[in-house]
């Protein structure tokens, strides 16, 4: 074989096995994990598990688990939609999955997946003040009574909660959460107290919100999916004690829960630095509240609805610390970026 026949062969055989490897990777579907990544043939859809089968053993992947689906087969605009909502781009996200033709798709559970990324993305959105609330509350309304068995049906009843409690209808916002507390699981029961409690700080029912975040605690404990939780409900509660007087203790339990916080868990961050504004502000410290808030503009604007809070509380403080420009610079931003929040509107 001259050398010229022989490289023509070389480049046939790594182009046939790229493309046997190409194939291979449409054909699997991928579960990215909290742990890791599973891959195989998904084999059954619940509420409350994915099963997976891989060389004729199958695996039962619990939903708290589970942080993303891809499917074999699916279009690469889903892909990317993805990867925008996760990173909180939830505008990139909906213009990409508008190109998908839904009529197209021949699975059951890539059409799911569509339908939810398409509510979530207007959820978010109408959540931060950016979209429709009545709109976004019909969406996620559709998905949850067309996809019973969908195994996003609990991140959907969050949504709709939430829906709801920045709509101001608390206690319509508590039914949802509750009835994640009947799943099964510690993970489900721990964020349906940490959930109920959220939206009782909001009402500033302290008290009573300190009680749900017992519980969460006490219902995660043992369970290490449950756990990851832990640092939420240890935020939220900081919040309750600092409103009920506890100022000192809360702002170092805040500290603490930004030092020991990934850098890139976006919401968490903003939240917290939020949080440690808000003691600031209760102990009369408008320069440290400024920077706490400062943090969450400049470093963690992608936290949507976190964000507008730090843009409302910025243009006050501001204003307070004499730098009117900036004050309206601060609020100009809210309304224009944020227009339907209730935040833009005090």
């Amino acid at each position: 074989m001259t050398r010229f026949q022989w490289s023509v062969c070389s480049i046939a055989t790594t182009l046939v096995t790229l493309a046997c490897v190409s194939g291979h990777a449409q054909g699997v579907d991928r579960i990215k994990r909290r742990s890791g990544t599973v891959s195989g043939k998904i084999a059954k859809v619940t509420q409350l598990a994915v099963t997976i089968s891989r060389g004729g053993v199958e695996r039962e992947i619990p939903v708290e688990e589970i942080t993303s689906i891809a499917f074999a087969g699916e279009p690469k605009e889903l892909r990317s939609a993805r990867l925008a909502a996760s990173g909180g781009r939830f505008p990139d996200a909906l213009e990409s999955l508008k190109k998908i033709p839904r009529t197209e798709l021949n699975r059951t559970e890539i059409k799911q997946e569509l339908d939810f990324q398409l509510a979530r993305c207007l959820a978010k959105l109408a959540i931060a003040g950016q979209g429709n609330i009545e709109s976004a509350t019909a969406e996620v309304a559709k998905f949850l009574t067309q996809n019973r068995n969908s195994f996003h049906l609990t991140e959907a009843i969050e949504l709709s909660g939430d829906l709801q409690l920045a709509a101001g209808n608390y206690d319509a916002a508590r039914k949802l959460y509750t009835k994640l507390g009947r799943a099964p699981s510690a993970f489900h029961k721990a964020r349906s107290a940490l959930l109920i409690g959220r939206s009782l700080q909001e009402q500033g029912q302290h008290v009573e919100a300190l009680a749900e975040f017992d519980k969460a605690l006490a219902a995660a404990e043992g369970s290490t999916t449950a756990e990851s939780q832990q640092l939420e409900t240890t935020l939220l509660a900081a919040v309750s004690r600092a409103a009920g007087g506890d100022l000192e203790q809360s702002t170092e339990a805040v500290k603490k829960i930004i030092a020991e916080a990934e850098p890139d868990d976006t919401e968490l961050m903003a939240r917290a630095y939020n949080a440690l504004g808000d003691c600031y502000l209760t102990s009369s410290n408008p320069k440290a509240a400024r920077d706490a808030f400062l943090h969450v503009d400049l470093l963690f604007a992608s936290a949507s609805t976190n964000h507008a809070k730090a843009l409302y509380e910025l243009s006050r403080l501001w204003s307070t610390l004499g730098h009117e420009s900036r004050a309206l610079d601060a609020r100009q931003r809210l309304q224009e970026e944020y227009p339907a929040s209730p935040w833009a509107k005090r």
